[in-house]
């Protein structure tokens, strides 16, 4: 099977699959993102990838605390990000919040952590991914519809 149907056919299956599973809780058996999601997303080598860029915008300043750039860490991790004003001074809409695996397939990852969203953070416990690079894209806008996006870039060494 040509190798663009079957990764084609797998996305479906993932998306298909995804949309029937339940609420993923946190704790040791929280899987922010699969093995089988990440070799979703891979972009093998030779091929070009062209990902857009995360959007700056007067929305929302998106403040990643946890984990650190360009940090190299073990799974499951942590993840702390606060929402501040932005340029437009008006305060992030939670409800607009979202977050994507970037890569030759995006996925959207907003459903498995929007529990853990606090106020004007988000706050993950344990959050297992497997080895490799990861790059999370959070969007949200404020008030009045004014956008910010991020990508937070995680690099796992392997499992603790």
């Amino acid at each position: 099977m040509d190798k663009r149907i079957e990764a084609i056919c797998m996305a479906i299956a993932l998306s298909v699959s995804t949309l029937f599973s339940g609420p993923v809780m946190a704790g040791p058996d929280f899987w922010l993102v699969t093995a089988e999601e990440a070799a979703q997303v891979k972009v093998e080598d030779g091929q070009v990838q062209q990902l857009a860029a995360a959007v700056t915008g007067p929305g929302p300043e998106i403040v990643v605390l946890n984990p650190r750039a360009l940090e190299k860490i073990h799974a499951p991790i942590d993840i702390l990000v606060t929402f501040e004003p932005g340029d437009s001074g008006l305060p992030p809409d939670m409800s607009s919040f979202k977050a994507t695996l970037v890569g030759f397939f995006d996925i959207d990852l907003t459903s498995r952590v929007k529990d853990h969203l606090q106020g004007t953070r988000l706050d993950v416990k344990d959050a297992n991914l497997p080895k490799g690079r990861h790059r999370i894209r959070i969007a949200i806008r404020d008030t009045q519809g004014n956008p910010n996006e991020r990508d937070l870039n995680v690099t796992i060494l392997g499992a603790e």
